[in-house]
């Protein structure tokens, strides 16, 4: 390496670790992927001599589904950080019960915690400082990996430093990636270990002669560190075992496949095998997965290659950066500009793949080493796309594992066809790119996001008063901003609020659209000032803005005027504040729902557009009774039109439904048109006006319910087969849908 190399592998990494450090400073406690749980998971480690937690589905600990993964980061940072009190832990992580987690909303709302700046500020003490202690530490494991991917590129392409260099700082100016390493988050170690095992592995492939007996040993000791980071690495064994077996075949001797397992497997047991051993008695499976999933949740339907295909815009928006509780998207732009520079860049990779084959560059001692940091990467994401058919988790940031080979590629991409005196002056462009996105980033994307609401002047005079238990908020103004609303349009309207006597609680602000028979149409609930606020921390005269946006539900039944409601309640307890007249509600304003512009000219009622599986699509609705008495009938029309020939009978299914208790009140279930019309008989485009008669349960109670549609057939093995509903993105996540609420009201006492 020259001096000139050298200086530039010192500037990428200084830059890194700045940057880093920028994103782990600006960004506010516990407001980064995860580590809401993360931390936790290493304060109790600390507080309990690094023993594991207990787990209980029933009874989730602060900690949540993170008290499942292996537990080498998180002993780490106890390790760092168990000096430090950090009782005060609950009195900094002050959770946003209404935060919009992974949904990108206009009103914003998107903070995970309610922040207290005092006890977040510099000089930090407490959980603070605890928690910035560990995010240092996930800085040193980052620059670790920025600092392999150095070593992995220089491995493959030793002739070319640039490209070793190109691709050090094209890892080391991803935002997604210094946002992470900017947190506490156990991802930060296994990136680590899973791009040194590649370097590892690597290396061995290139060697021409027996390996020493270390090399097995640092494998051993990386792979088993590895399993007790984090479980995505077990995919790594395989490659371990195909590179050990691939060396004695060209090498044309068995140690390195016999004792280099041994060894290296061996160690693997000793560092990483108790874990495993503890899972299964106390669980019965050794990974800890079905404890897991238990606390983090399984999709309702696995997600199929359809719905997967469609997440693709957030895989690859949480691969370049998406900040916060994957809520806090970058400008559009910049995604797309990246997509284009990383597309590319592996499109044009794939080409010098082939060109090399092809024109036989390279000896097949070469194409070795290289295979495996083009293998790991298709291994990781298979694995990933394994793991969030299960879970939604698209979130790109997954396959960072693989990071430095997947950096290594693009960079090759981008610079292998390009005349030898333009490379470097590309590669600069290139990181600057990165490095100057990542550096306004913080400033411009995530820092607004949490930034407290101004105070307002308001006065004393406001419209309305809510009370309890001697705390006051006063209603300064109110406007409905969106008078004329269709379904799917966003509705604004705008408060200003006052704080007039102190609260002692933390009350949840809610706006309604109501129905005239009190049926809600659409709902927002929010901490103040769109989630950053705590009322018990409110000085009395302390006013605020609080924009709220509305979406109208893609179902919502129109024509109908809609009122707007506003009022506070106790999230806690079910409390609402009351005004003085003893009402909980304001009305603010009116919203005119109207339907959708009949585009096709159908005539029918409540124009809508529901495909199902590129089947059949349900074009429109009625109901004859939105608020029918126990015991009545409703009649459900549906519209639908056959999107193809079909081959098979569907049936119909109709409920009235209480969601939380899957209890139906009414049902229907047949063939369409009271089984007059199967659907192998409709004619391709022609529209079906099909009527089912909804007898509700003369005992279900007074309430507000759903009603659900779907579409179904039984297969040749009596299993019931429904139809998937194809979003607008090409996705197919669910199999029913809800169309739109309706009230029951008590059965008439002379009718009982």
């Amino acid at each position: 390496m020259t001096s000139v190399q050298k200086r530039w592998l010192y500037a990428i990494l200084t830059g890194y670790v700045l940057l880093a450090t920028l994103y782990g400073i600006v960004t506010p406690l516990f407001e980064a992927s995860d580590e809401l749980w993360h931390y936790p998971m290493v304060k109790y480690m600390a507080d309990h001599g690094l023993q594991l937690p207990p787990q209980d589905p029933a009874h989730p600990a602060a900690w949540r589904q993170e008290g499942s993964q292996p537990p080498l980061y998180y002993m780490m940072a106890a390790v760092l950080t168990g000096w430090i009190d950090t009782s005060d832990m609950d009195q900094v992580r002050r959770i946003n019960p209404h935060a919009d987690i992974g949904i990108v909303r206009l009103d914003g709302n998107a903070n995970m915690m309610v922040h207290r700046t005092a006890a977040e500020a510099f000089p930090w003490h407490g959980t603070a400082l605890a928690v910035h202690l560990a995010r240092f530490l996930s800085i040193g494991l980052g620059l670790g990996t920025v600092f392999v991917t150095y070593l992995i590129a220089r491995e493959i392409f030793p002739e070319q430093p640039s490209i070793a260099l190109g691709a050090a700082a094209l890892t080391a100016f991803i935002p997604m990636f210094l946002f992470i390493s900017g947190s506490v988050n156990n991802d930060n170690l296994s990136n680590l270990l899973g791009n040194l095992l590649t370097l590892l592995v690597v290396r061995l492939l290139k060697t021409r002669e027996l390996p020493r007996w270390r090399s097995y040993v640092w494998l051993g000791i990386c792979t088993g560190a590895g399993l007790l980071a984090k479980l995505n690495l077990g995919f790594f064994i395989p490659v371990i075992a195909l590179g050990l077996l691939l060396l004695s075949i060209r090498l044309r001797n068995w140690r390195p496949l016999v004792i280099g397992g041994l060894i290296s497997g061996g160690l693997t047991i000793v560092i990483a095998g108790w874990w495993y051993w503890h899972n299964w008695q106390l669980y019965a499976d050794p990974t800890g997965l079905v404890m897991f999933l238990q606390m983090v949740g399984r999709r309702g339907i696995p997600a199929n290659a359809a719905q997967l295909w469609s997440e693709r815009n957030s895989f690859t928006q949480a691969y370049w950066g998406f900040f916060g509780g994957v809520n806090v998207p970058m400008p559009d732009i910049i995604y797309l500009a990246f997509n284009i520079i990383g597309g590319l860049g592996l499109l044009s990779a794939l080409a010098f793949i082939v060109y090399m084959l092809i024109r036989k560059k390279w000896s097949f001692d070469r194409w070795l080493p290289a295979s495996i940091t083009l293998l790991w990467p298709v291994v990781m994401f298979v694995s990933y796309l394994r793991w969030t058919a299960e879970t939604p988790a698209s979130q790109g940031r997954l396959v960072f594992v693989a990071l430095s080979s997947i950096s290594l590629w693009i960079v090759v991409g981008w610079v292998w066809w390009q005349p030898k005196r333009i490379k470097n002056y590309s590669l600069i462009g290139l990181a600057a790119i990165f490095g100057i996105v990542s550096l306004i980033t913080p400033f411009a994307t995530i820092a607004p996001v949490y930034a407290l609401p101004a105070q307002v002047n308001v006065g004393q005079n406001t419209q309305a008063t809510f009370s309890s238990n001697g705390g006051k908020i006063g209603l300064a103004s109110a406007e409905v901003e969106t008078s004329l609303a269709m379904p799917e349009d966003y509705v604004f309207i705008t408060t200003t609020w006052l704080i007039e006597q102190p609260l002692s609680a933390d009350w949840s602000l809610f706006a309604h659209l109501v129905t005239p028979d009190g049926v809600i149409i659409s709902q927002r609930d929010v901490y103040p000032g769109q989630g950053k606020l705590a009322t018990s921390d409110l000085e009395v005269g302390r006013a605020w803005r609080n924009p709220i946006a509305f979406i109208m539900p893609n179902t919502a039944y129109a024509p109908m005027l809609l009122d707007v409601e506003i009022g506070w309640y106790n999230l806690q307890t079910g409390e609402r504040m009351k005004l003085d007249d003893g009402s909980e509600t304001v009305k603010i304003g009116t919203v005119d729902l109207e339907p959708r512009i009949d585009t096709e000219n159908l005539k029918v009622p409540n124009p809508i557009r529901v495909n199902f599986d590129n089947q059949i699509e349900l074009v429109g609705y009625s109901l004859s009774d939105l608020s029918p008495n126990a015991g009545d009938s409703v009649d459900l029309t549906l519209y639908w039109r056959g999107l193809k020939k079909l081959d098979k009978d569907y049936k119909i299914f109709a409920n009235i439904i209480d969601r939380p208790t899957l209890t139906k009140y009414a049902a229907s279930d047949g063939m369409p048109v009271n089984w007059q019309a199967p659907t192998t008989i409709w004619e391709t485009g022609t529209i079906i006006k099909d009527v089912h008669n909804l007898k509700v349960d003369p005992n279900a109670p007074p309430g507000i319910y759903e009603t659900e549609i779907g579409i179904y057939w039984q297969a040749d093995d009596g299993s019931i087969q429904r139809l998937r509903i194809v979003t607008a993105d090409g996705g197919m996540a669910n199999d029913s849908m809800d169309l739109t609420r309706v009230r029951i009201m008590p059965m008439p006492a002379g009718n009982k």
